[in-house]
């Protein structure tokens, strides 16, 4: 019983979860995988959040994922890139609206991505 208890404030406080979302439990986001080397897929990504007319506070690199966040009033995205191979790109994508993920927004985001790319 000691254990249940423990388990569900670790749920509780986002310590654990199994649903699909981060460790806060915010949402874990949406990732697409492109049959494109970073160096396509990463600049066609950087002119989605331009048209977004969003403005990138930050790029970062952990253990070789390179991971872009952009920002304007209300809004932001983290995009996440991993070089899968030569010739593939996974891109995760989280967008909030204010302090709320936006599944709507993630997932128009990538969508523009996917056009960008294909047009290039």
């Amino acid at each position: 019983m000691k254990y249940l208890l423990v388990f569900v404030l670790c749920l509780i406080a986002g310590c654990a979860s199994f649903d699909g979302t981060g460790p806060f439990g915010g949402p874990a986001g949406n990732a697409r995988t492109f049959a494109a080397p970073i160096a396509r897929v990463k600049p066609a990504a950087v002119s989605t959040i331009a048209q977004m007319g969003m403005s990138i506070s930050s790029i970062e690199t952990h253990g070789g994922r390179e991971i872009v966040k952009a920002r304007k009033a209300g809004s932001s995205v983290q995009v996440e890139f991993e070089r899968l191979g030569p010739s593939s790109t996974r891109m995760r994508v989280v967008m909030n609206a204010g302090a709320s993920y936006d599944a709507a927004g993630t997932a128009r985001f990538i969508q523009q991505t996917e056009k960008l790319l294909a047009a290039s």
